[in-house]
């Protein structure tokens, strides 16, 4: 019987076991989402701490083609999303983006083509090169009057956007 329940209880914390992987930044004093492991799937909550420290930033390629994710709900802590952080996503449905991160990398969401809705929270600074590439799903965006960046073709190759509400404190916009 003991040895059953040594086979049942790693089986158990397995399928509870979070989706990403974390790794130490600013000597040791918060943590950054780094990869996604290659079975999540459905919805992901990327939490405000881990193991007790903040988790401040989803870092580059952090969950790049981890395509069998739903929906992404990111912790209130998180400040910035790395270059192509989650890029193809294809499963993508609808993500949060808390109201204290201040920049979305290059290609943060490019090949997200299920991605039909985004809200771009006032905190936001600078939407970087190509971050909505071919979101070929995406309707319609509001970016804040406190972006001042819009990097080039940010919106490149997003066929069914039709409306874009842009806020009074763009002051530079790519090709």
């Amino acid at each position: 019987m003991r040895f059953k329940t040594l086979l049942i209880l790693p089986l158990l914390v397995t399928s509870l076991q979070a989706y990403v992987t974390y790794a130490l930044n600013n000597a040791g004093m918060e943590y950054s989402v780094t990869d996604c492991l290659a079975n999540a799937s459905g919805s992901l909550n990327i939490p405000s701490t881990y193991q007790g420290l903040p988790v401040t930033s989803i870092g580059n390629y952090a969950l790049y083609d981890c395509s069998r994710l739903t929906s992404i709900t990111i912790g209130n802590r998180v400040t910035s999303i790395g270059d192509s952080a989650f890029r193809d996503c294809t499963g993508l449905t609808s993500i949060a983006i808390p109201d204290n991160v201040t920049s979305i990398g290059n290609y943060a969401f490019d090949g997200c083509t299920r991605l039909s809705s985004i809200t771009i929270p006032n905190s936001v600074k600078s939407i970087e090169y190509h971050a909505f590439d071919s979101c070929t799903n995406l309707t319609s965006i509001v970016i804040p009057g406190s972006v001042t960046s819009i990097g080039s073709n940010v919106f490149y190759n997003c066929i069914s956007l039709s409306s874009i509400t842009i806020g009074d404190g763009v002051t530079s916009i790519g090709w």
